[in-house]
């Protein structure tokens, strides 16, 4: 896995979990069954692991699709500029 992410976003994704584990914490603590304190938990510690190794799953999947239709956008422009040129 290449890391996808600068060290600032690493360190935010880091802060954020953080504070979402505390908060999630914090509320188990007083009620220990809560499924949305359970999956705040959960979802603070993918944070904090994203931002340890650098590497998001869902930047590279945006990325991919965004470079995708980059390259459709540059082919079609290409192709309406040689249909440009042929039609003179």
């Amino acid at each position: 896995m290449k890391p996808n992410m600068g060290i600032i976003q690493a360190m935010i994704r880091i802060t954020a979990g953080i504070s979402i584990v505390g908060y999630a914490t914090a509320v188990l603590v007083t009620r220990p069954r809560k499924l949305t304190a359970h999956l705040a938990l959960l979802a603070g510690a993918m944070k904090i692991a994203e931002g340890i190794v650098r590497y998001c799953p869902s930047m590279t999947i945006i990325n991919q699709f965004l470079h995708k239709q980059d390259s459709q956008d540059q082919e079609q422009d290409s192709q309406g500029k040689e249909k440009d040129s042929q039609g003179e």
